[in-house]
């Protein structure tokens, strides 16, 4: 009776209810039950779920499964999720795989009952053992998560393993994990693909970038593209961001700023933020696609409202010099404001800006230094810098030489320019630093390479006094000369004045000029007192008739000018002639040009292993061979090279004769700048050959 009552009311009940040992033809039924008239099962559900109770209360599990199915999703009846509970737990007792997970479930969400992690834990089990696979799987996870007990990898080893033979996706991702690091089992690289590709294969897109992932881990990247866009092409949102930033990035794949929006789009209309960023940057800034600032702006604008802090920075920018948009220099302050209260420093130190010029907000010294002190310790160089010029200069904090000196550093140590500039400064005179001469003309020396003017000038000025290093003209002169080129207007106030101590009316004019261009004063007031010298000389060579032989006495006074230079012998200052090769000869000469050299290799081919292994004398001394053709053929470019290699070491010779190389063109094209490079890299060493070749190099300058 019993069975026929439960058979009734299976037919008549939602198939959601229906959990247990379902037939085709049940389900067949149940359809043709819930295509019924509203009316027809209104009629009957009441009777029916008074029929079910009776049935459920008498034991019937099916019944009792239902009922607690009915309760708890509230079909045909009011639900009551402690009701449902109930009757979960009395099929549960009778071992019923699935009423033990769904009574598990209850417990681990607290859904009728008070969470009990515990006792979810044990309903699980019960079920996983009967081989229910959501079961195992959570099982599982709970292990792995230490979840109503401490972690245990090893259970969760063997539930996930349990699952994944069972052919359970996620159960085959997680165990695949497992095996990749080691946990809970041996380190198994061939495992953790197997269960990679396993999951992969069911076309789960998750699996699938995993798997892709493991690939480009493991050094295999055509199989990491190919899962990448498998997975992408399922709709996978990780997927599809990697796929952007590779093609972004020009990493396993060529560059392509094209295919990198085509997936950032496609994140970026889904909300992701960082997707929309990239979205917007490749609009504004890419040159392979036509840039589009309104698509730019659009997406700029909603990674902004999604607090993206360089979105917000970037527009910010774009409104300050009403680029793509409107100018609107409040609008710029807000947006600065909200990027740099998210710690982003390049915005601290805008907003900074802003306060300073009064742009956007009022005026305030107190807060412009409040923010670029916190960009300063954010790490942004260009604020290390400005700070610590209001620390010299007392402009929102008081003076402090110290402070000044340790934000020089920070800046410097990040390679900026100026802020080494200024430390090597204090450097010389020991304010807010220890004083360390050598550091600080070590510092100039590196900046001049650089070609930074007012560091030129500097060491004009220290090799012109001779306190620091020993007195040398020659060298004085190198740097005015360069600094004045560089457009220091100082120096070539100095420069001026010079020319016109020597009489060189031309060359004074011409510096003078350039100085007085840049209103500096007393190059101005200079200028008119040789403009008048000169007009006079011309006069009164005009009235002595004696053209020719002003311009046969010019040419003595630069002659003299030349004569006075302190020229090397080694060098030629005609720089239509060549100049002496400063390369060694013959293998006497290789063994004197290295102070610290050992004996000459005359096995060529121990002396070609020595090279390869990066020893630098022995490339210098290649190179020589090379070069003159001494037991190996004559070949400029690989002597080139290998006294490229030896320089890069640190030996002196091997620099000045790279430089050599550069001015003779022997095996590169000639490049001045390249040996100016070289030979002050020498010069730095104290090496008095680089020196020579600097003043060489001065020489045809002129």
């Amino acid at each position: 009776m019993i069975k026929f009552i439960s058979l009734l009311l299976f037919i008549a009940l939602p198939v959601q209810a229906l959990q247990l040992l379902q037939s085709k033809e049940g389900n067949d039924t149940v359809k043709q039950r819930l295509e019924e008239s509203a009316d027809e099962q209104s009629l009957s559900a009441k009777q029916l779920h008074t029929q079910l109770r009776k049935s459920a209360k008498s034991g019937d599990a099916r019944s009792q499964f239902s009922l607690a199915n009915m309760y708890h999703k509230g079909m045909n009846v009011k639900q009551d999720v402690k009701l449902a509970f109930y009757w979960y737990t009395q099929v549960a007792e009778q071992g019923y795989a699935t009423a033990q997970f769904n009574l598990a479930e209850d417990y681990y969400r607290g859904i009728g009952v008070t969470q009990d992690l515990e006792q979810a834990l044990f309903w699980y089990e019960k079920s996983a053992q009967q081989d229910f696979v959501d079961a195992q799987y959570k099982v599982a996870n709970m292990y792995h998560q230490g979840e109503a007990s401490t972690v245990d990898y090893d259970q969760a080893h063997y539930w996930y393993e349990r699952a994944a033979q069972l052919g359970f996706a996620p159960a085959q991702l997680e165990l695949a994990k497992l095996y990749e690091i080691g946990l809970g089992t041996e380190k198994d690289l061939r495992l953790a693909q197997h269960w990679y590709e396993k999951a992969a294969i069911q076309l789960d897109a998750e699996a699938q970038y995993y798997l892709a992932d493991f690939f480009e881990r493991q050094g295999e990247p055509m199989q990491s593209l190919l899962m990448y866009r498998k997975s992408a092409n399922q709709g996978f949102t990780l997927s599809q961001s990697r796929l952007s930033d590779l093609y972004n990035r020009g990493y396993l794949v060529n560059q392509d700023d094209a295919s990198a929006l085509k997936w950032a789009l496609l994140v970026a209309k889904k909300g992701g933020v960082d997707a929309q960023f990239l979205s917007a940057q490749i609009y504004h800034q890419s040159t392979q696609i036509k840039q589009d600032l309104p698509q730019a702006i659009k997406w700029y604008n909603k990674a902004a409202e999604q607090n993206h802090a360089q979105a917000q920075y970037q527009l910010a920018t774009l409104y300050a010099k009403g680029n793509g948009v409107d100018q609107d220099a409040n609008r710029a302050a807000q947006l600065y404001q909200a990027a740099a209260n998210q710690g982003l420093a390049v915005a601290q130190h805008a907003l900074a800006l802003r306060y300073l010029r009064g742009e956007g907000v009022e005026k305030e010294d107190t807060k412009a230094t409040e923010w670029l002190l916190k960009s300063a310790k954010g790490g942004y160089a260009p604020a290390q810098y400005l700070l610590a010029l209001r620390y010299k200069l007392g402009q929102g904090v008081e003076k402090d030489t110290e402070q000044e000196a340790y934000w020089y550093q920070k800046a410097a140590n990040q390679g900026n320019t100026e802020a080494r500039y200024h430390l090597a400064l204090l450097l010389l005179t020991g304010d807010g630093a220890d004083k360390d001469s050598e550091k600080a003309l070590s510092m100039l020396l590196n900046l001049s390479v650089q070609e930074h003017a007012l560091a030129q000038y500097q060491l004009y000025k220290i090799y012109n006094q001779g306190e620091i290093v020993n007195r040398d003209e020659t060298l004085a002169r190198v740097y005015l000369h360069r600094s004045s080129e560089g457009g220091y207007s100082i120096a070539q106030f100095q420069l001026g004045h010079l020319y016109q101590q020597k009489q060189l009316w031309q060359d004074a004019v011409k510096w003078l000029k350039l100085s007085a261009q840049k209103n500096y004063a007393p190059a101005k007031s200079l200028l008119a007192e040789v403009k008048l010298a000169a007009d006079k000389i011309a006069e009164e060579k005009a009235n002595s008739d004696n053209t020719e032989v002003l311009e046969s006495n010019d040419t003595d006074l630069e002659t003299l000018q030349i004569q006075s230079e302190s020229v090397p012998p080694l060098l030629s200052v005609n720089p239509n002639e060549p100049v002496l090769n400063l390369i060694p000869t013959n293998e006497e000469k290789i063994a004197r040009s290295l102070a610290d050299n050992t004996k000459v290799m005359s096995n060529v081919e121990k002396l070609v292993i020595s090279a390869k292994q990066g020893n630098p004398i022995a490339q210098h001394n290649l190179s020589t061979l090379f070069s003159i053709g001494a037991l190996v053929p004559k070949d400029n470019r690989k002597a080139f090279m290998l006294m490229q290699e030896a320089a890069k070491q640190g030996l002196t010779q091997s620099q000045n004769s790279l430089a050599m190389m550069y001015i003779n063109g022997v095996g590169v094209e000639p490049n001045y700048q390249s040996a100016y490079f070289w030979a002050s890299t020498s010069t730095r060493q104290g090496d008095q050959e680089g020196k020579q070749i600097l003043s060489y190099l001065v020489s045809i300058a002129q």
